[in-house]
């Protein structure tokens, strides 16, 4: 992946969006990577997640409640905040959407490995031995065909 600001990735929820298909989408000007829900999106909606810089970047998402919570408390991170996991995250997690499910887990490891390993963590899961990138919900790699685990980083026990 070669993203500008890859730390803007790191997200406050624990979801890693350089892995978004809406925004793989609109950095790749390939539509192959759109759900077919990700496709039936009014053209405003498309283009606002397709040309996504992640939640940390500048004033993007700023209506966005992991964000507000863990600004107005002086925390870069929701991971950083002593009330980590609260109730806000454990609906998120297991809200039903697939790519929202591990999001505890990630930030939990992020704050056990730090930043920059995690971000090395993120884009091995999400790069195929292609080296092409893989997002949330394809189940095969769209250049070279390999199968894809689709859906969020999850935490594996040893």
């Amino acid at each position: 992946m070669n993203d500008a600001n890859e730390t803007s990735f790191i997200t406050y929820c624990g979801v890693y969006c350089g892995s978004c298909g809406l925004r793989r989408a609109g950095v790749e000007k390939d539509e192959r990577h759109l759900t077919l829900r990700a496709a039936r999106l009014d053209p405003a909606e498309r283009r606002f997640w397709t040309s996504c810089p992640g939640c940390r970047s500048g004033d993007y998402r700023t209506d966005c409640d992991f964000r507000i919570c863990a600004t107005s408390k002086g925390h870069e991170l929701c991971v950083d905040c002593e009330n980590f996991p609260c109730e806000r995250h454990r609906e998120f997690n297991s809200d039903g959407v697939p790519h929202h499910a591990g999001a505890q887990a990630s930030l939990e490891l992020l704050k056990e490995i730090g930043a920059e390993a995690w971000l090395g963590v993120q884009r091995a899961r999400w790069t195929c031995s292609c080296g092409a990138p893989l997002t949330w919900y394809l189940t095969r790699c769209l250049k070279c065909g390999a199968p894809s685990e689709p859906c969020v980083t999850r935490k594996t026990t040893d």
